[in-house]
């Protein structure tokens, strides 16, 4: 999407130009675009404004300007600061706090261009199909907004309608920031620690798959078939023919906000309960499901009269790897016991080049906040600041998370707060704890366990089958002197301890594989002592293997 400031095709592209630099400098943010080609297009009007809201702009700080500009610009800026707030790892804290004040709450496009929407979408007239709509809106956001409306036959529907011409704006803001991104990375190095095309290009890929209501209709399907046995959610129904990359039509929840409880304390439902059931509902879509709702504020979360929990919205949502969802088990649980050591063991994880030094480091640090909760009750724990505590050490080590992970830790924070507007005494990690038992208990349950053996298995045996005709081609080209080697020493002592460790392994699992063999002959052969008709020597040889399997996975969970 990246596209040249000389090669501006229209007049409106080249507007908007004109608006963002212009926004730019009066903020005080001149300096980015004294560089070629963007300063042939910088306007000369709208220079540095001397105040904004009886404060002037010389006293704001740096982020603060940050975040007006964003909020002058409107939606493509104002989604990218949303998004890369969500990054921790890569941005300093105080930048992250000033941009989570951003809402892209916005007034409401004309009933005609929503019509007119409407009318391009559908293959026949729509009032063909919908017997009423109401012109006023039920919620309008910078990329849509959102119509109550009765179908012909009598279901009540919303019509989610996205914004005339947003898709032309975001493209336009999009080669914008990465002309921006350019002129950052090659006049301002010192910026190149926060990452800034890397943000883009996550913000590019974010936005264009919320732009696709058809995409936010694959996740409700989704959803639909993770809850279809759960009695207690309502997931909205969804309707095809009136849907499309542009509008969606859903089932109309009949509900309350889930932090409502003045609203719903007639139906006997109380702010405890639904602490309890809503924000386990949503621990049940991360630990068990590994797809969850990524922006799960309390506008989203609807309660029916009947206790039922709805949740709307499903533009963004975010998927947890089995591997991800049992390294955040461990962190939590880490944290629980006030394990440094485990603590440490599954942030590095994710980090890459940290010398022995930096290591020591980190370890400290660790010590330092976990200290700062030896002395306080579990109850009295604040989640968020534990979460902000570990965002600094991202930051502070440069510690790179999956994005997805990252969108599950600040959802974790949202779902507290909305857990303690319900109940003043809410402990999210006390309540979070069983549901990370019972991924910690799967992790080793008889099934995966065999699982896993089989695949080692599998993996052993196809080695072993590779390895003569590797063994000769090495041979080969030796003869031919063909073979070359290239050899740098760089501290061979860590790589020999890994290799040690890797043939023992391979050891282990060469003797498991064995057992196995032996066991089942002997069971089939019948060879006394029998049990119940069963060779007692195939049951101690089967028990044997499990135990040295367990070991063997022991220590892969457990090496770095």
């Amino acid at each position: 999407m990246k596209a040249s400031a000389l090669n501006i095709a229209t007049t409106s592209t080249l507007m908007r130009y004109e608006k963002v630099f212009g926004t730019f400098i009066k903020y005080g943010f001149e300096d980015l675009l004294a560089h070629p080609p963007l300063n042939r297009l910088v306007p000369q009007t709208n220079r540095f404004v001397p105040s904004r809201a009886g404060r002037k702009v010389s006293e704001f700080t740096r982020y603060e300007r940050i975040r007006l500009v964003c909020e002058e610009l409107g939606t493509t800026f104002i989604k990218f600061a949303q998004i890369a707030s969500n990054r921790p790892d890569l941005l300093p804290d105080e930048l992250i706090t000033e941009l989570a004040k951003l809402q892209d709450q916005v007034p409401p496009v004309a009933i005609e261009e929503i019509y007119a929407t409407m009318a391009q979408e559908f293959s026949r007239p729509w009032q063909e199909m919908v017997e009423y709509f109401d012109p006023q809106p039920l919620a309008s956001a910078s990329m849509a907004q959102v119509h109550r409306a009765r179908l012909v036959g009598g279901r009540e529907v919303v019509l989610k309608v996205q914004r005339p011409g947003i898709r032309e704006v975001i493209a336009a803001d999009i080669a914008i920031l990465n002309q921006l991104v350019g002129i950052l990375e090659s006049y301002f190095p010192a910026l190149l620690v926060y990452q800034p095309g890397e943000l883009v290009k996550m913000f590019e890929q974010s936005i264009t798959e919320e732009l696709s209501f058809r995409r936010e209709a694959a996740n409700l399907l989704h959803f639909q078939q993770m809850f279809r046995e759960n009695n207690q959610v309502l997931i909205p129904a969804i309707y095809q023919e009136l849907s499309t990359d542009k509008i969606l039509c859903m089932e109309y929840v009949p509900g309350y906000k889930i932090t409502d409880l003045d609203q719903l304390s007639p139906f006997n439902i109380t702010g405890k309960e639904l602490a309890l059931r809503g924000i386990g509902l949503y621990f049940e879509q991360v630990f068990e499901h590994g797809f969850f709702h990524a922006d799960p504020h309390p506008g989203n979360i609807f309660v029916l009269e009947d206790g039922r929990i709805a949740f709307l919205d499903y533009g963004m949502v975010g998927t947890v790897s089995e591997r991800d969802k049992l390294l955040f088990a461990q962190l939590l649980l880490a944290i629980y016991d006030q394990d440094v050591q485990g603590l440490k063991k599954a942030i590095l994880k994710f980090s890459t080049g940290l010398t022995k030094d930096k290591e020591r480091e980190l370890e400290y640090d660790i010590i330092y906040v976990l200290r700062q909760y030896a002395s306080i009750a579990l109850e009295d724990i604040d989640g968020m600041e534990v979460m902000q505590g570990l965002n600094a050490l991202f930051y502070d080590y440069k510690i790179k998370l999956p994005a997805n992970l990252l969108l599950l830790l600040k959802a974790l924070v949202i779902m507290e707060g909305v857990g303690l507007q319900l109940d003043p005494h809410y402990d999210i990690i006390a309540n979070i704890g069983p549901y990370v038992q019972r991924l910690l208990s799967k992790r080793f349950s008889p099934l995966r366990l065999r699982r896993e053996l089989l695949r080692s298995a599998e993996d052993t045996t196809n080695l072993l089958r590779e390895l003569p005709e590797d063994i000769r081609e090495i041979l080969r080209k030796v003869k031919e002197g063909k073979l070359h080697i290239e050899f740098e020493h760089k501290g061979l002592q860590p790589t020999a301890d890994k290799v040690s460790e890797s043939i023992k392994l391979l050891s282990y699992t060469l003797l498991v594989v064995a057992i196995i063999i032996a066991a089942s002959l002997i069971v089939v052969a019948k060879i006394p002592p029998l049990i119940d008709g069963v060779a007692l020597w195939g049951i101690v040889g089967f028990g044997l293997a499990a135990l040295l399997a367990l070991r063997t996975i022991f220590s892969l969970r457990t090496r770095k």
